[in-house]
């Protein structure tokens, strides 16, 4: 029986009084049970394999209840009673796991039609993703959180950057007047940019402490890695200048932000990576590290054409979106070498195992929309290059769950209920239909997401995102 589609094809279920699908069988057991354990419950996955994510275990044959967005219960199947207007999605053979997190993910701007940002929002939802932290925000953003937070609109939980604090702010006054600034309107962090100076870096940091509010995001080079990590940066997002601090200092000194480190690659010296590691673990701060992103677009070791092919996913963005990529990745290729690239891509790599061996704090995030990184969809392939890198699958689902809550919450500015399949938490949840934790490609394979308590199934993903790509492909 066919629900009516709220907010671009996700149906709502809160409140919904559905009827048990013919298909659909309740587990052996259930009608025997003395009293029902959750009647009035909005939602059920019946009999799945949960993998509630506290720590690494599995729970087979398991159901979770949903109501009012929340999560009521995880229990056997078998001693679960649900009444008549509870919507039943089949479990069996399926996988449920959090909802996973984009800690470094992008909205269009505040001029972009609705439309195309709403069928982002869809985008991120349809691939699992419920919780999206957006750098480089504006005002605008503020609103379109708040109307997912009421249920007004269809889309992930929004983190939201302040407009990038970058070089343009030159002097410590003009840092601390913007940090009260975007803390007073209601941002949820401040987003770190290129070019600030150590002064004006370390004035920012201080207000920011002094307001409660954090500031994650590139490293300054004129800063460095150290000096971020000791000035309280709450994440360091692309691994920015990890690279730039096995490098002598005396050759950085005129080197191009972010893309510089390419043309000095041979100069880099792995003897200073223990130290760089023993900073970043003791300090606590996180590592977004966008792999893909990175050997993609910012110093591409293959070109465009060779992208386009095993990444369909661009059609669910403009066309000229994808042709400025294009002339990214070529001209990118052509200036800095496919040697130079491939070498800092594979250090990049190593960095990564070597940090979460050592216990650091790695956060899931992939800088999407960005080139060839297409919302919700780069996230599947940033997981596979983690496991490449050295993670197990059960640490790679972490890093975009349960230690996401944990981070976010930790001052208590944002609340840690979800990353966790609990009672009480937010009903943020993916339906798979393979076991992430033996292939971590399972990721991709959803039958089912739940974000905030709306139910998308995989029908109605296929048809949200062709009604996607008919727009783009409509010029609209």
């Amino acid at each position: 029986m066919k629900q009516d589609r709220l907010d671009s094809g996700i149906r709502t279920v809160l409140g919904a009084a559905v009827a048990l699908l013919p298909a659909l069988s309740l587990p052996v057991g259930l009608a025997c049970a003395p009293e029902p354990t959750v009647p009035d419950a909005d939602l059920a996955i019946i009999a799945a394999t949960v993998l509630p994510m506290d720590r690494e275990r599995a729970l087979p044959d398991h159901t979770v209840v949903v109501k009012d967005g929340r999560i009521a219960a995880v229990l056997p199947a078998a001693e679960v009673t649900l009444g008549a207007g509870t919507m039943v999605v089949a479990g069996e053979g399926r996988f449920v796991i959090p909802g996973l997190a984009e800690m470094h993910g992008h909205l269009p701007g505040a001029n972009s039609p609705p439309a195309l940002t709403e069928d982002v929002l869809m985008l991120y939802v349809a691939n699992g993703v419920t919780t999206v932290r957006g750098m480089q925000g504006h005002e605008s953003q503020l609103t379109l959180r708040d109307r997912i937070a009421a249920g007004e609109l269809a889309g992930p939980r929004l983190i939201v950057g302040s407009p990038s604090m970058s070089g343009r702010i030159e002097t410590p006054e003009e840092a601390v007047g913007l940090v009260r600034e975007y803390a007073e309107a209601g941002f949820d962090l401040l987003k770190v940019h290129e070019g600030l100076s150590p002064e004006t870096y370390a004035a920012l940091a201080e207000t920011a402490r002094e307001l409660g509010i954090p500031f994650a995001g590139h490293v300054s080079d004129e800063v460095g890695l150290m000096a971020a990590l000791e000035g309280g940066h709450d994440t360091v997002d692309h691994l920015d200048n990890f690279v730039e601090a096995l490098i002598p200092e005396e050759a950085r000194e005129d080197m191009e932000a972010l893309r510089g480190i390419a043309g000095l690659s041979e100069l880099v010296d792995l003897e200073r990576l223990p130290g760089v590691i023993e900073a970043i673990e003791a300090s606590g701060t996180g590592v977004v590290p966008t792999i893909v992103l990175w050997e993609s677009g910012i110093l591409p070791t293959r070109p465009s054409g060779d992208l386009k092919s095993e990444r369909p996913e661009i059609r669910y963005l403009p066309a000229e979106t994808v042709a400025r990529w294009t002339e990214a990745v070529d001209s990118g290729l052509e200036r800095y070498g496919a040697e130079n690239t491939a070498r800092i891509a594979a250090l990049r790599r190593q960095i990564l195992g070597l940090l979460n061996e050592a216990g650091a704090l790695i956060l899931l995030g992939t800088d999407s929309p960005q080139i060839f990184s297409v919302p919700g969809f780069s996230i599947h392939r940033e997981v596979v290059s983690y496991v490449e890198a050295g993670m197990t699958p059960y640490e790679v689902l972490e890093s975009g769950t349960r230690l996401v809550a944990e981070h976010l919450a930790r001052d208590g500015r944002i609340a840690a209920d979800f990353g966790v399949i609990a009672p009480g938490n937010r009903a943020d949840l993916v339906l798979l239909e393979a076991n992430p934790l033996e292939n971590i490609e399972a990721t991709r394979e959803i039958a089912g997401v739940i974000a905030g308590g709306r139910y998308l199934g995989a029908g109605d993903i296929a048809e949200s995102l062709e009604a996607i790509a008919a727009r783009r492909a409509a010029g609209e």
